[in-house]
């Protein structure tokens, strides 16, 4: 949302140019009338854990947030890729929202070092915490909130969310840029890593709304759109840690597409086999009948003429069946691994190391 206004002032004594800033950003007031602290609390998975954490809002900062003006007034035209950055790191550095970055990631650090988790597991760790903020959408058009908004209501759309997870990892020492999708309507974070980088940006995707692995892109957005195009690239922050576990999503992410493949490819198939089996046997079992009772009428003749193409007829059939259990059986192993997966977006290492222990899925 932009207010164009204009760039000098008529006064007695001449025409004078007002000494004034290009661009203003929006920026948080503390409601002065406001005391006290609320307490946030987020109950979130990673890897084999639940935590639970209770985070103190400054409330004269949340109201003055929530209040506040979330324009950016602009007194002379600027390009967009100018002001749009200036725009999003605003809501993130404003320096009232610092004490509660240094609170969260005092709870985050003390998690870390009592799992010794390494520079990666701990962006995973800030990461499923974010993701694990309930998504709600907001009309179009609607500003971001301030970080201190997301955190003390608890919900965010996809910049809100976004703009919380870099302003957390920026300030852990990662190397993190907002990733906006301006086509797309969608915003999303990126990590700089050496491998699987999203597009020619120099950095993996990290989806916000929900649960996923970093690196992962989302087939469809929630609106049914997909990730089109190179992103505006929005460095947030003078970090330099890297994300360095791309290789073992990526391993991750190929397990779960062949088991998609596998799924997509037997499951009409085993149902129709199956019936087609079903009444395969049927036949086969009444013909057993039939030439039985030839045998035991003494009609050696019949019996003798009937019992090569029976034999194989059983013989085609129990390979049949056999091949089905098989297939059958790699159904099941895809249908294992690719619900494993999913429902283990939160735990890229328990997940990889259970994809080594186990069979492959095809």
């Amino acid at each position: 949302m932009i207010t164009l206004l204009c760039t000098g002032v008529l006064v007695a004594s001449g025409i004078v140019t007002m000494l004034r800033p290009i661009v203003i950003y929006p920026s948080i007031t503390p409601a002065s009338n406001v005391l006290g602290t609320d307490q946030a609390e987020f109950i979130f998975p990673f890897e084999d854990a639940r935590y639970r954490l209770r985070m103190p809002v400054d409330a004269a900062v949340y109201t003055g947030a929530r209040d506040g003006s979330k324009s950016a007034i602009l007194y002379r035209e600027i390009p967009d890729d100018e002001w749009i950055p200036a725009y999003y790191l605003a809501f993130i550095d404003d320096p009232h929202q610092e004490a509660l970055y240094t609170g969260l990631l005092s709870a985050f650090s003390g998690i870390r070092d009592e799992n010794g988790l390494d520079s990666d597991r701990y962006l995973e760790m800030i990461t499923a915490f974010v993701q694990s903020i309930p998504y709600e959408d907001h009309p179009g058009g609607a500003p971001p909130k301030f970080p201190v908004e997301t955190v003390a209501e608890r919900t965010g759309d996809c910049d809100d969310k976004s703009l919380l997870l870099a302003a957390l990892l920026s300030r852990a020492g990662y190397d993190v840029a907002l990733l906006n999708f301006i086509e797309n309507s969608h915003m999303g974070v990126g990590v700089a890593t050496d491998t699987g980088t999203y597009g020619s940006t120099g950095y993996a995707f990290i989806e916000t709304t929900d649960y996923n692995f970093v690196g992962v892109v989302p087939d469809n957005l929630a609106n049914g759109a997909r990730l089109t195009g190179d992103p505006q690239v929005i460095r947030v922050g003078n970090g330099t840690v890297d994300y360095t576990a791309r290789a073992e999503t990526a391993y991750i992410m190929e397990q779960s597409g062949a088991a998609r493949a596998v799924i997509d490819t037997f499951a009409l198939n085993l149902s129709e086999r199956q019936a087609d089996l079903k009444k395969t046997g049927a036949s086969i079992a009444s013909e057993k009948e039939t030439i039985e009772k030839l045998l035991l009428a003494g009609d050696i003749a019949g019996f003798t003429a009937r019992i090569q193409g029976y034999n194989n007829r059983v013989e085609t059939y129990n390979q049949a069946v056999a091949e089905y259990a098989a297939d059958s059986r790699r159904y099941d192993r895809a249908v294992e691994t690719y619900n494993y997966i999913a429902g283990h977006r939160y735990d890229r290492k328990g997940t990889f190391a259970w994809l080594l222990s186990s069979s492959p899925a095809v």
